[in-house]
């Protein structure tokens, strides 16, 4: 295995965010969630445990968290195939539910490390939000059942702590299967998928099975679409292992999770994903477009385009374009509500395959000029020099200071730069 370069922390949306290997070649372990039937808490710490992170690493958990509850681990048959089962007893009476504000004083008092301490309070603020929306209250009323909700904290650290374990650098999913049907719950009896399990899905592929039901919990919805950051088959990789954790049902197939740990091939490009943004108007003073493009790209825009169309009675008119960082959607559709005269914007998701970038100074006949290269991998785990370009905005001032063409510039940057960028 290579060196890793570096680890850098993404950011994404509920459902993306991962930790990914960047700037360097890399073998990177990868985690795919096989959940043929379904996903909830117990069953992604039972098919971690299967997959080899110690019991004594969620005893650890449950020993920094200070819960009075005790973890009994069981190898089980599901429809005759071998799965690894886990129960959370109590160890004296506790109330029937928590609040979030409970929950979080029990999490903040603990002693988790600082990035799975973090991990958990995303999915627990991301379980009360939807349940907050679905039943119309604040999410300071959301109560957690199940062991008064420590059975929730102990699903979720415990998962945390054991990708940590097993040094997890990127985690996908198959698409997630819907049963239909009512439950019983605290609430009553609600429909299947549970309305914050929908509320957590969204965005999110899925399929409906004929199965009266519940296969998606609130916890494993918010565990997956945390974890994962794609949904699909499994993903160019050698697998290694294969972890089962068992759900509490027993149906006519084997009621199991699968987890399979393997090594990805090495990371050519880099990746992410954004969302892209379009409108098109026809009575916008086109005077007003150069203006709407920079206050997109001051809020953060990753590119603004323009495109001439044709439109309805055969006006002119123009196609308006943005790419949006996933956090900044809202923002910027407000500013194109602003600044146009548009009715609405349609937007969807969209995966980029990027070269890595970074930024080089090169010594020229005229001074020191930026140039951004963009390079990749090859198998081999060697640097692959793709693009390079000199900054516009250095090679201007140069030819202004130095009285010179700005072709010029760039000739003599470019000449500089196919020494500074042969390295081995």
């Amino acid at each position: 295995m290579r060196k890793k370069i570096r680890k850098e922390e993404r950011h994404f949306p509920p459902g993306d965010h991962i930790l990914r290997y960047t700037h360097g070649a890399n073998k990177m372990k990868t985690l795919y969630l096989d959940c043929f039937s379904g996903i909830s808490g117990d069953m992604c710490l039972s098919a971690l445990l299967d997959l080899g992170v110690p019991a004594d690493v969620l005893k650890k958990v449950i020993e920094q968290l200070q819960l009075p509850v005790t973890l009994e681990i069981h190898s089980v048959k599901k429809n005759s195939l071998r799965a690894t089962s886990i129960t959370v007893r109590e160890k004296e009476p506790q109330p029937c539910s928590r609040t979030l504000k409970q929950l979080m004083a029990v999490l903040e008092a603990g002693r988790l490390p600082a990035p799975i301490r973090s991990q958990v309070d995303t999915c627990l603020h991301r379980l009360a939000t939807a349940e907050a929306s679905v039943h119309g209250t604040a999410i300071e009323e959301v109560h957690f059942h199940e062991v008064g909700g420590l059975d929730t904290l102990v699903d979720l650290a415990g998962t945390f702590a054991g990708i940590s374990y097993l040094e997890i650098d990127q985690v996908f999913s198959s698409p997630l299967p819907l049963g239909r049907g009512a439950i019983k719950t605290a609430h009553g009896i609600i429909p299947t998928p549970a309305p914050a399990t929908m509320e957590l899905l969204q965005g999110k592929p899925t399929y409906g099975i004929p199965f009266e039901g519940e296969l998606i919990t609130p916890t494993g919805a918010a565990l997956v679409t945390t974890l994962a950051s794609s949904f699909g088959p499994p993903p160019p990789a050698r697998w290694m292992r294969v972890g089962y954790g068992a759900g509490s049902q027993d149906f006519s197939w084997p009621n199991i999770l699968r987890a399979w740990l393997g090594e990805a091939d090495d990371t050519l490009f880099d990746e992410d994903q954004t969302v892209v943004l379009e409108t098109q108007v026809d009575d916008t003073n086109p005077e007003f477009l150069p203006y709407l493009r920079s206050r997109l790209e001051e809020a953060g825009a990753l590119d603004v385009l323009f495109t001439p169309a044709i439109m309805k009675k055969g006006r002119p008119g123009t196609v308006i374009t943005a790419l949006s960082p996933q956090t900044q959607v809202y923002s910027l559709v407000n500013i194109i509500f602003q600044e146009t005269t548009t009715l609405g914007v349609r937007w969807h998701r969209a995966g980029r395959i990027k070269l890595h970038h970074e930024i080089q100074e090169v010594n020229t006949v005229h001074g020191k000029i930026r140039l951004k290269v963009g390079y990749g991998y090859n198998q081999a785990g060697e640097k692959v020099i793709y693009n390079m370009a000199p900054e516009y905005e250095d090679c201007a001032q140069a030819a202004k200071d130095k009285g010179v063409a700005i072709k010029d510039v760039y000739q003599a940057v470019m000449k500089a730069c196919k020494i500074d960028t042969q390295r081995p």
